[in-house]
């Protein structure tokens, strides 16, 4: 129990800090992805024709990415940031990269409700298969806390792993297909894009905004086997480096 009121005293204050004197609180979650969205609409949506809904395409892949970008972009540095606390109150370090997770997954939720119901004006259709962006949600959180254990554990002892991180951001994010769909990219480099586990989480939860039928069970059981994976990576080198972190920090 003790533990829990922990991790949410962090995430609380993580959302806190975050929008600390900010006029438009957590609508920044929803204003990033509108900016890049109103940029796509210019540069892209025109140069495929064969997109019934554009705006609805492009979105629903921006709101996911900002929140891997987010969770990983945070959590990186934040073991290093939080050497004071981790020293002095003994919180159990893995409670940092847990809070920011849960912290953007929250900014995350609330985005999607606006979301939701803003793209009723741009044709979504409402059905129960929404809800599945629900379990969607739940395995890209996973596959992005595993992969923020494993960054954030390396960066203690190799900090260059923060800045490469934030250096091939941008790449992984035109890597992904969000703001052009995956039949534009040439048959020969597809298996470059397929190399990119973030593209099966933004396939996933596009499929489920976007088509009229449920996704795969083989897009689903891809997506499963990727976040825990990734999980299970994270948490083994994590728990490897954990004892050494005071000493290194």
């Amino acid at each position: 129990m003790q533990n829990i009121t922990r991790i949410y005293a962090l995430s609380k204050r993580n959302v806190i800090l975050r929008y600390k004197n900010s006029l438009v609180g957590f609508f920044w979650g929803f204003i990033k992805p509108l900016i890049y969205l109103l940029i796509f609409i210019v540069i892209f949506s025109k140069g495929f024709p064969d997109l019934d809904n554009y705006v609805l395409f492009a979105t629903s892949g921006l709101i996911l990415w900002f929140f891997f970008s987010n969770v990983t972009g945070q959590s990186v540095g934040n073991i290093v940031g939080s050497s004071g606390l981790i020293k002095s109150l003994n919180i159990p370090s893995i409670f940092f990269p847990l809070s920011e997770m849960l912290s953007e997954l929250f900014n995350l939720l609330l985005t999607l409700v606006v979301f939701v119901i803003i793209m009723g004006w741009f044709n979504l259709e409402y059905s129960f298969r929404l809800l599945l962006i629900i379990p969607c949600v739940l395995l890209f959180s996973l596959f992005a806390f595993g992969f923020s254990l494993l960054l954030s554990s390396l960066n203690v002892f190799f900090r260059d792993v923060g800045i490469i991180w934030n250096t091939v951001q941008p790449a992984v994010f035109y890597l992904t297909p969000i703001a052009y769909p995956e039949k534009a990219i040439p048959e020969e480099y597809k298996f470059v894009i397929k190399l990119n586990p973030v593209y099966y989480f933004i396939k996933l939860g596009r499929n489920i905004f976007n088509d009229p039928v449920v996704p795969s069970w083989h897009l689903w059981s891809q997506c499963i086997i990727i976040a825990v994976i990734m999980y299970l990576i994270g948490q083994f080198v994590f728990n490897r480096l954990k004892n050494q972190f005071i000493s290194a920090i």
